[in-house]
């Protein structure tokens, strides 16, 4: 937890990440994967982290909790070579200049992207999760990249949401 000591804006970050993971949170409660994606109908939800975690103590609030009687898991530190198992992948800011790499290596897979860089749904992610300056998150949806992932998410998030194409990173 955070300090009282602790600079103003390390507390804002603190209480950011706190959001964000009820966010990736309501994320596997109201996305549907395909029927093959689950070997069991208890078979846990993965919500992998790759790059810098900067979520620190605020994924513990999703310890115990469940989706559809499916334990939600937190897989820390993931890179490229296993995420053949993750459900949800949040991709943090220090992997910028792999996202290319790593968006194309997913573009087939059923996994749920989530990322708050810059430019992140209109290049073929998912869900580009990020604070405004007025300190409210926003969330920004490419729902053709979701379509070819072959995953349905709710309308409760889309009218939370700006939707984006990948298109528009072409234009000037």
């Amino acid at each position: 937890m955070v300090s009282p000591s602790a600079p103003y804006a390390d507390i804002i970050r603190a209480k950011e990440y706190y959001v964000k993971a009820a966010f990736l949170y309501n994320f596997a409660r109201l996305t549907e994967w395909p029927e093959k994606i689950f070997s069991s109908t208890n078979e846990p939800i993965r919500i992998c982290l790759m790059g810098n975690d900067l979520f620190g103590d605020a994924l513990r609030t999703l310890r115990n909790k469940k989706v559809n009687n499916q334990p939600i898991v937190i897989q820390r530190n993931v890179n490229e070579n296993n995420l053949s198992h993750c459900h949800i992948l949040f991709i943090s800011q220090s992997e910028k200049n792999n996202i290319h790499k790593i968006i194309n290596k997913l573009k087939h897979l059923s996994i749920l992207t989530v990322s708050e860089l810059p430019g992140f749904a209109q290049q073929n992610g998912h869900i580009r999760l990020f604070l405004n300056n007025d300190k409210t998150l926003s969330l920004e949806v490419n729902l053709n990249a979701i379509n070819q992932a072959d995953l349905k998410i709710s309308s409760r998030i889309l009218t939370l949401a700006k939707i984006v194409s990948s298109d528009e990173a072409l234009k000037p």
